[in-house]
């Protein structure tokens, strides 16, 4: 069965989360074969999804020059598509219908990501029946955090 059909069956994203963890599955694998298929991005970088909770993502990746730029730093678009995409996920656990759309995301790069494997972070601060806004974060190997941001999510499509 397809995610998309799954999702129909849950009739939201919340659903189907809490649906895979009471049968037993492995939800970050099934995100990180999701996400692979639907994103070229996402396959190309690395991403390796470390945990999906309710409210919550974590993904980590390594350095390559095929995200870097001059300097010897990841490119500040991947850092974005990074962030939207670990807080996008968080959204999603939360997620009373059964898609979203990122309304604002601001990000603040604090230091160069130079120093791989990164972790990105992202955690619902606040979710109500259409709009959840979400922080999210990417530290370098060492802790040192390099980039923040905070977006708003717009949920549609409701399912209940």
């Amino acid at each position: 069965m397809s995610f998309d059909e799954l999702l129909k069956e849950a009739g939201s994203f919340r659903n189907l989360f809490a649906l895979a963890r009471k049968a037993g599955a492995d939800v970050e694998a099934e995100v990180q074969k999701a996400m692979t298929m639907d994103s070229e991005i996402f396959k190309m970088v690395g991403y390796k999804v470390a945990k999906v909770g309710e409210g919550v993502a974590e993904f980590a990746f390594p350095f390559s020059n095929a995200i870097g730029r001059r300097g010897g730093m990841v490119h500040g678009g991947i850092v974005m598509y990074t962030l939207d995409n670990i807080c996008g996920i968080a959204v999603m656990t939360v997620n009373p219908g059964m898609d979203q759309v990122t309304m604002e995301l601001k990000v603040n790069f604090l230091e160069p990501l130079r120093k791989g494997p990164f972790r990105a972070t992202g955690k619902v601060i606040r979710a109500g029946r259409s709009v959840a806004v979400a922080e999210g974060e990417i530290l370098d190997r060492g802790g040192l955090l390099c980039a923040k941001a905070l977006g708003t999510w717009y949920m549609t499509g409701k399912g209940q």
